[in-house]
């Protein structure tokens, strides 16, 4: 529907720059909207500028004007012909599923382009299909925006998180969605998407990669050309792992017992929680090796990689093995990880 602005406008006219659609004009006593210029800025924001800027809460829907949001979009596009929109735009027949993809989300470009490439191997698998993001790590994303970055990937889709996304489907009368949970292992975040708030919705979730146990020996077997000689180099495979919920961590502990037991010095450790680094730290100090090689389990670059493994500080992994060390960080285009994603969103849509 349109927006309006009613009898408590102060008249400061902070809302008219902010219009998309240059729909804001001042009228007689307060400033007023041109229905037919209005989209509730879709196709251009995640939420209408008028009443994210106006300090006392004017504009506000117009209940007589009611359109979907297929409409707005729409109207929009008829507005701004050519122009790409940006935020969430659903263009498939509203009889399938929306495909959701609940990731950690990454604060560097390098990790948003790993990303950016899964969406597009998403988009490219699943044609037919709309394709929505959701990014769990809050405080991540409040960073970025607070630094001026509000949307992620080239066709600008919305920095929402998966109770927000759920609220924006149900807005535009989406009611079934195949949601995967596009981590390497369980974690809060993960549990969060779970728990967040259907808004009538019909669900269906797959979960993350590590989850499933025979993926934990795909995984090594699908990293093993990486591995160093294990002689002169040592190699590492690094989990991200959780502050708390130890149990998420039992994946990276079966995942470092096998290592050790099947392979000369390489071995698992995590960020967070167990099995950590001081075992393996004290093991590569006393084999032999003169490097390390550490391969990342996440799927994204982050700051966890280039501080807290590679890093010249004292606490860094590096620092610690005191070895002359190299990272593999490219796990978001390994093909086995990549093809199970795919093939449970396969088995997801099937189900609807």
């Amino acid at each position: 529907m349109a927006y309006k602005i009613t009898d408590e406008c102060l008249s400061c006219g902070a809302c008219e720059p902010e219009c998309p659609n240059q729909a804001i004009s001042e009228g007689s006593g307060h400033f007023v909207i041109n229905h037919d210029l209005c989209t509730e800025c879709v196709g251009a924001n995640d939420s209408p500028k008028c009443a994210d800027v106006c300090a006392v809460g004017a504009p506000k829907p117009d209940e007589s004007r009611r359109e979907t949001k297929r409409a707005l979009l729409a109207k929009w596009e008829k507005l701004h012909p050519g122009k790409p929109p940006r935020g969430l735009v659903l263009r498939a027949h509203p009889n399938k599923p929306v495909i959701v993809l609940v990731a950690d989300g990454s604060p560097d470009p390098a990790g948003q382009k790993a990303l950016e490439n899964l969406d597009t191997l998403f988009r490219t698998s699943f044609p037919d299909y709309d394709v929505c993001w959701a990014f769990q790590a809050k405080f991540m994303i409040e960073a970025l925006k607070r630094k001026g970055q509000n949307f992620f990937f080239a066709r600008a889709i919305p920095m929402f998180g998966a109770g927000e996304l759920f609220k924006a489907l149900s807005e535009w009368g989406v009611n079934k969605a195949a949601v995967q949970l596009l981590m390497m292992h369980e974690s809060s975040f993960s549990k969060d998407a779970l728990e967040a708030d259907r808004r009538g919705i019909d669900l269906k979730f797959a979960m993350p990669f590590l989850s499933i146990p025979e993926n934990r020996i795909a995984i090594i077997r699908a990293l093993e050309k990486d591995f160093a000689d294990g002689n002169n180099t040592a190699t590492v495979l690094v989990g991200h792992g959780v502050l708390k919920d130890f149990e998420y961590n039992n994946c990276f502990i079966e995942l470092d017992n096998y290592l050790r037991q099947h392979y000369r010095n390489v071995y698992c450790g995590t960020i967070h929680g167990p099995p950590g680094t001081e075992k393996l730290v004290a093991d590569i100090r006393g084999s032999g090796c003169q490097k390390v090689r550490f391969i990342s389990l996440m799927l994204t670059t982050s700051e966890h990689i280039s501080l807290d493994v590679m890093g010249d500080v004292p606490e860094s992994w590096k620092s610690q093995i005191g070895l002359p060390a190299e990272v593999v960080d490219n796990l978001a285009e390994n093909p086995v990880v990549r093809d199970f994603f795919v093939q449970n969103l396969k088995t997801l849509v099937a189900q609807f």
